[in-house]
């Protein structure tokens, strides 16, 4: 294999902080994080050289860094995506993995607003959550994260949770940083989070639109001249957010219908973290 390739991935969980979490990592000088953030590269098993070729492409400017990253969520979306913590203990057996998890009802909530915008989603989220099982399964965090576990070891993979993440950013950052071998930097400024408030939108079917992943090269390019805050802004003021959908009776419902996933996702995690176990004993996070 040439290149500089990728040396550490955040697997997960959708709709649990990872965005933040890249952009965190990205601020360390000797961390180097793809743009796109979410190349989903090991997604697919039938990957042909140019294919590799252009993934390795997306960290060669990192190739000084001692680690390099990227994030997509797509890596703990068993089964509907199978196979991946296979493909990727071929591809890097001595990678960092690191995976984010969040209050199971909030998690849910932000992903059925995804859905809503993305792909239609026009059920009641209660009824979504029952008669589609992919809500409940990318929320499994540790049967999506045991297969990791299996193949690269305790040491090597790293669990964090969404709330710590937001409420105390720097001790977190710290602790991963130093679980990676670096010195602590600055992460003193919060960066853009995929929140459940920006799910929704005036203009549903634009949003949508402008999110195509064929626009992913305009999108760069307004990172690249440092004109993303201000595209931001003028959006924001064009096509505001709505009100979310999902009521305070539905969230109510939803945490009783979830209530033994939550206590089971608890118990298992608690030993996988350590000083810092998920907390969900509030309603929505």
């Amino acid at each position: 294999m040439s290149g500089a390739p990728p040396n550490l991935f955040v697997v997960g969980a959708m709709k649990a902080g990872t965005t933040a979490l890249h952009g965190y990592l990205d601020l360390h000088p000797e961390i180097f994080m793809c743009d796109p953030k979410e190349p989903g590269f090991f997604a697919r098993a039938d990957r042909s050289e140019a294919e590799l070729a252009a993934y390795l492409a997306l960290f060669a400017a990192g190739a000084q860094a001692r680690y390099r990253g990227e994030s997509s969520t797509q890596y703990t979306k068993a089964p509907g995506i199978a196979g991946v913590p296979d493909r990727l203990v071929r591809f890097a057996p001595g990678a960092r993995i690191l995976y984010m998890v969040r209050e199971p009802v909030a998690r849910i909530v932000s992903q059925y607003l995804f859905n809503m915008r993305i792909h239609g989603e026009d059920r009641p989220i209660c009824q979504a959550v029952r008669e589609d099982p992919r809500y409940r399964q990318i929320g499994d965090y540790h049967a999506q994260i045991a297969p990791y576990l299996a193949r690269f070891g305790r040491d090597n993979l790293r669990i964090l949770s969404a709330e710590r993440l937001s409420a105390d950013r720097q001790a977190t950052m710290n602790e991963v940083f130093a679980w990676l071998g670096l010195d602590p930097v600055p992460v003193t400024r919060e960066l853009r989070k995929n929140t459940a408030a920006d799910g929704l939108r005036r203009y549903g079917r634009l949003t949508a639109l402008l999110l195509h992943p064929e626009l992913e090269p305009a999108r760069r390019a307004i990172k690249r001249v440092g004109a993303e805050d201000l595209a931001r802004r003028a959006w924001t003021r064009f096509n505001p957010p709505r009100p979310s959908p999902v009521t305070d009776t539905e969230i109510a419902e939803l945490r009783a219908l979830l209530a033994q996933d939550i206590a089971t996702q608890q118990a298992a995690l608690a030993p996988l973290m350590g000083a810092h176990p998920p907390d969900w004993s509030t309603p929505h996070g």
